[in-house]
């Protein structure tokens, strides 16, 4: 078994883009692929729990989701998680250029289309609903 440390880059160390923190940064003499070169600045994550006997049903719809978010301008990418410890807990976090990109997709009517692949009779937990904005520092 290897181990490894951080060792920080010196002047004469080869260019490297990303998070200085990050020691799986891309050297900047790697291709790019669009997914690389796409950065996001703001974070939406949403984390719901669901009430009922309906996980897995859950868990399928998102695997399933029509996309409608995908082509939207700004929108870099999704992902969605749920905790081994609490499979009913889902957390759901889109990447986005900006904030506003966000907030247009959220008040379109593709928003609320995307929706309708919610399971009939979900029932969510009351009070553990949470929408964070955040900013995305760094990968």
């Amino acid at each position: 078994m290897t181990t490894s440390t951080f060792t920080p880059q010196s002047d004469s160390a080869p260019a490297v883009s990303g998070c200085p923190f990050h020691r799986a940064s891309i050297p900047s003499t790697v291709a790019r692929s669009p997914a690389t070169e796409a950065v996001s600045a703001f974070v939406a994550l949403s984390k719901f729990v669901i009430a009922n006997d309906m996980v897995a049903e859950v868990k399928e719809a998102f695997r399933q989701r029509p996309h409608l978010v995908d082509d939207q301008p700004g929108f870099v990418r999704m992902e969605v998680f749920s905790p081994l410890d609490r499979p009913e807990e889902i957390w759901l976090v889109t990447y986005w250029t900006d904030a506003a990109s966000f907030k247009v997709w959220h008040h379109s009517h593709l928003y609320h289309q995307s929706h309708k692949g919610i399971p009939k009779g979900l029932k969510l937990v009351p009070g553990e609903q949470q929408i964070r904005h955040l900013e995305h520092i760094c990968s």
